[in-house]
């Protein structure tokens, strides 16, 4: 990038066409720019390489839901013994953890020897009534796994569900699925979840991490972010404002980790509507946006004391504004696509339209 001490040295402007060959020179020198950090940075807000992340957490139904209920111990053929897990997935991640604690307060009923029915799903646990009823253990014929509560053959309370490829949720249940607090981890990414669920979606408050330091803490609407919430980037960015279905939408301020900062209006994760923009080495830009670049009218100022006043179109100067080079000197003229006209270009212009 330029010097910006070369463009401040520039003599007074008199008047728009001896502005002209002067501009050229800014130009050259992008630091005098107006659009100089367009080019520079092209605030996209680096979202094409750190992409506001979304996982559908429970995107296929409840593993617990995809059996059929037992309706009778009688139903099925009594084992010796609860089978070894066989799945390896499985059994490497609940080695990994801890024992589950049976809370004091689980509704308990009668313990029955291990029962593998018809379809190869077994249970052993505690019946009423001849229904799944207390603290039990299922296994399905996949390797996926749960431990944990159960009232009137459902899972409820607190459980730990294990899937055959290895994504685990610890927390509350509720009719055979996560609903209060819990915690759902990923295999694979090792990216989780902890926070509140309503019918095995996120809703409420809650908390996502990912394995390259990214995180996301705020509010959930039906399984997508939505409402007030912060992002942070592994690379230092971070978004702190209103979120709609997982993206920024609303108002929010926008951190980078070099010093900028953008304050205003977002739709789609796109700065869009009024906001205003300010860089570490003093100039900032206050006006409208559209599509992460400035549109309609704005003011853009140096930390010298130059500004442009006026209007935009697609990131440049387009219409009428106010240029001030220096302390003493104002020029009004018409802007095309980021260059001044002169007053005989704007004459041209009327006459050929």
């Amino acid at each position: 990038m330029g010097n910006a001490s070369t463009c401040c040295s520039h003599p007074i402007v008199q008047n728009k066409d001896t502005l002209i060959p002067l501009q050229k020179n800014m130009l050259v020198n992008e630091d005098c720019d107006v659009h100089e950090w367009e080019a520079d940075d092209f605030v996209k807000i680096g979202l094409q390489s750190h992409p506001v992340k979304e996982h559908k957490l429970f995107d296929q139904p409840s593993v617990i839901r995809r059996m059929e209920s037992v309706e009778a111990p009688k139903l099925g053929q009594r084992l010796d013994a609860f089978p070894e897990i066989e799945n390896q997935i499985v059994r490497t991640v609940l080695n990994q953890l801890p024992p589950l604690i049976i809370l004091q307060d689980m509704e308990r009923g009668e313990e029955n020897p291990p029962i593998k029915f018809d379809n190869d799903f077994i249970y052993h646990g505690e019946w009423k009534d001849s229904q799944k009823h207390g603290y039990g253990k299922l296994l399905w014929p996949d390797g996926s796994y749960y431990e944990g509560g159960f009232v009137n053959n459902e899972t409820s309370g607190f459980g730990r569900l294990i899937h055959s490829f290895g994504d685990y949720y610890e927390g509350s249940w509720k009719h055979d699925q996560a609903n209060g607090f819990g915690k759902y981890h990923r295999y694979r990414n090792q990216a989780t979840y902890e926070g509140n669920w309503v019918n095995d979606k996120q809703q409420g408050q809650g908390k996502e991490t990912w394995q390259d330091g990214s995180s996301y803490e705020g509010e959930y609407l039906n399984g997508k972010k939505q409402g007030r919430g912060m992002f942070k980037w592994g690379n230092g960015n971070m978004y702190l404002g209103d979120f709609k279905n997982n993206k920024m939408d609303g108002h929010g301020v926008y951190y980078w980790k070099s010093g900028k900062v953008y304050d205003g209006e977002w739709k789609e994760n796109r700065m869009d509507g009024e906001g205003s923009f300010n860089w570490p080495d003093g100039r900032k830009y206050k006006g409208g946006y559209k599509n992460d670049l400035k549109e309609g009218y704005g003011v853009f100022e140096w930390s010298d004391g130059r500004y442009y006043k006026g209007e935009w179109k697609q990131g440049k100067q387009h219409g009428k504004g106010v240029l001030r080079m220096d302390q003493s000197k104002e020029i009004t003229a018409e802007w095309v696509n980021g260059k001044m006209l002169t007053d005989k270009q704007i004459e041209q212009q009327a006459t050929g339209s």
